[in-house]
């Protein structure tokens, strides 16, 4: 092949490739927004008062190393207290923890962040895990619910609902 025939053949795909690109990049974000899926306005007071579902996992219990010195909130912790650890739930949230094994009950508040290992949903104050009944263990497997009366209670009195 001969220079001139290399030249004319490099110049002619050179000034088409990007026409190419274009085209390729179009057919790509028109096939994108075909796909868009539009919802249709929702109600925000259906989606409030929605149960929540519960929440399952493992928790554990802190106590005695523990016992006196400040929390994540600032508040002092009691470990017989019934408080407990989240890693992202707000300060002052109550939780209804239902131990799966023997299904008792307990009603908790969130005043510190927790727990450190990524396997356990919630840290549990002594207080809590000797109510649920598995102190001896360390751990138990649980069902969680967030107490919505007297959150919703709560936000009544401060005109936030």
């Amino acid at each position: 092949m001969s220079i001139t025939k290399f030249a004319i053949l490099g110049l002619f795909l050179f000034s088409f490739s990007p026409a190419l690109a274009e085209a390729k990049i179009k057919k790509e974000v028109k096939a994108h927004f075909k796909t868009a899926d539009v919802f249709a306005p929702v109600d925000m007071d259906e989606i409030r008062d929605e149960e929540p579902a519960p929440m399952t996992g493992v928790v554990s219990w802190y106590g005695p190393g523990f016992n006196r010195h400040r929390t994540a909130s600032g508040e002092r912790y009691n470990m017989q207290d019934l408080t407990c650890a989240s890693r992202d739930l707000p300060f002052g949230t109550r939780l209804e923890i239902t131990n799966v094994a023997n299904q008792e009950k307990v009603i908790v508040r969130v005043n510190d962040r927790g727990p450190f290992v990524r396997s356990r949903i919630l840290d549990l104050s002594y207080g809590a895990a000797k109510r649920l009944g598995f102190v001896g263990g360390g751990t138990a497997k649980v069902e969680v619910r967030e107490v919505r009366e007297i959150r919703d209670a709560m936000a009544d009195d401060l005109g936030h609902r």
